[in-house]
């Protein structure tokens, strides 16, 4: 939990789900895996995002990103980062991360990466 009153004076809501922080910690290939996203939980973290998912991968049930998704059994809301430019394969994607327990989605558009735009996602 954190200091003060952030958890009583601070709350950023997304629907129905409500988070007691200012900030939490963003998306991170390779860094917010489901073991990460535990530590961080057990430290009081009151949110993480799973690394960046791609839609289209994770619609075609591929092991590495439906590992990306994997919940990580925390107290905080599960959150999913999808990334794609396939209106069709966002949906799919969305569905697939919602039937997995999704608290909330986030679609990224802000990540500037070459990888991410070279494929006209994130910020291109």
């Amino acid at each position: 939990m954190l200091p003060g009153c952030w958890s009583d004076c601070f709350v950023f809501r997304v629907g129905d789900v409500q988070i007691a922080a200012p900030v939490f910690l963003a998306p991170m290939s390779g860094v917010t895996d489901a073991p990460f996203r535990r530590e961080a939980d057990r430290f009081g973290a009151p949110a993480v995002v799973t690394e960046m998912v791609a839609g289209a991968e994770l619609a075609r049930e591929t092991e590495e990103f439906v590992r990306r998704a994997a919940p990580h059994n925390g107290t905080g809301p599960f959150i999913v980062q999808l990334a794609g430019r396939d209106p069709e394969w966002m949906r799919v994607g969305a569905e697939l991360s919602e039937a997995a327990g999704a608290d909330i989605i986030d679609i990224n558009m802000g990540c500037p990466a070459k990888k991410v735009t070279g494929g006209q996602s994130g910020c291109a």
